[in-house]
């Protein structure tokens, strides 16, 4: 079975963070870097992909901020401890030789969007597992692409097929940016429709399909709902847009040079010895064994 593993990266290393406290010799925390990489070994030996990519933010404003000056206005700023990291994640995945995306005005999201998307109209794969903490993403479920994430705090994960996205949101894959779009997001920080949750955004949603059909029956909808949807009908077409996780960048990269192997563990070996990760150099070296422990 030919499988392809997306990770993303600063969705990953801001879950690892919160591992136990690492410093090098000079007083540099690793603990999020360590925990990345945890992860991606465990998440290797489980799912034995062919293929292995991570994407990554890039630094500077994205389009959608562009869109919506308030995109993500309301976000904490990290840790200094965790910001100290991000840059060694991007140099040591590099030294690895591992293949990573990023791209300026885009998120990470969207590099995942597309890649996941072309990927699976591949023949040779048969499917394409995304590892994440990003509800956003399950918006690219279908019967080739699932999703690995945490279900119980750090220690018990969980693959997301579409049944599995309808279960936990109530709407189907191709629904959630609909879902968003009445809902608002408090954690993105877009509006969508003042006063309406998720018991009444599912029900608009299982009753119409999509926002377009909500809006064309309007005249349908309970009065004190309908008033609301008129109200905020400009804030819920920029929610949704805002929401949309764009599938078709022009990137250029080929399958075959993302491939998992040989030159990338012994990379990793170099990596975690010049960093003192012993633990890792040891599940490194027993890699045909199978992993018990966490993704996440």
């Amino acid at each position: 079975m030919s499988k392809l593993l997306i990770i993303d990266g600063h969705a990953v290393i801001h879950r690892a963070y919160h591992s136990i406290p690492l410093l090098t010799s000079n007083g540099q925390p690793v603990n999020a870097l360590y925990g990345f990489y945890s992860m991606l070994l465990s998440a290797v030996y489980q799912l034995k992909p062919k293929y292995l990519i991570v994407c990554l933010d890039s630094p500077g404003p994205t389009f959608r901020q562009t869109e919506f000056v308030g995109y993500r206005a309301k976000r904490k700023t990290p840790d200094s401890d965790l910001i100290s990291q991000l840059p060694l994640l991007k140099s040591t995945l590099e030294q690895s030789q591992i293949k990573t995306f990023s791209l300026g005005g885009y998120e990470a999201d969207d590099l995942i969007g597309t890649i996941s998307r072309r990927a699976a109209k591949k023949k040779f794969i048969d499917e394409v597992v995304i590892i994440t903490g990003d509800k956003d993403l399950m918006q690219l479920v279908t019967s080739k692409i699932h999703l690995l994430m945490p279900v119980r705090g750090l220690s018990e994960t969980k693959i997301f097929k579409t049944q599995d996205v309808v279960e936990k949101l109530g709407v189907l894959p191709k629904q959630v940016i609909d879902l968003k779009a009445l809902m608002g997001d408090m954690s993105d920080n877009y509006p969508g429709v003042t006063g309406i949750g998720p018991k009444v955004a599912t029900s608009l949603l299982s009753e119409y399909q999509n926002l377009d059909n909500i809006y064309q029956n309007i005249d349908k909808i309970k009065p004190i709902v309908r008033e609301k949807l008129i109200k905020d009908k400009d804030n819920a077409y920029l929610s949704q847009k805002l929401a949309t996780i764009i599938d078709n960048i022009p990137l250029e990269f080929k399958l075959s040079q993302s491939r998992w192997g040989d030159q990338i563990v012994f990379s990793l070996d170099k990596l975690f010895k010049s960093y003192n990760f012993k633990s890792l150099l040891s599940r490194l070296d027993q890699k045909s064994k199978p992993q018990q422990s966490s993704l996440f």
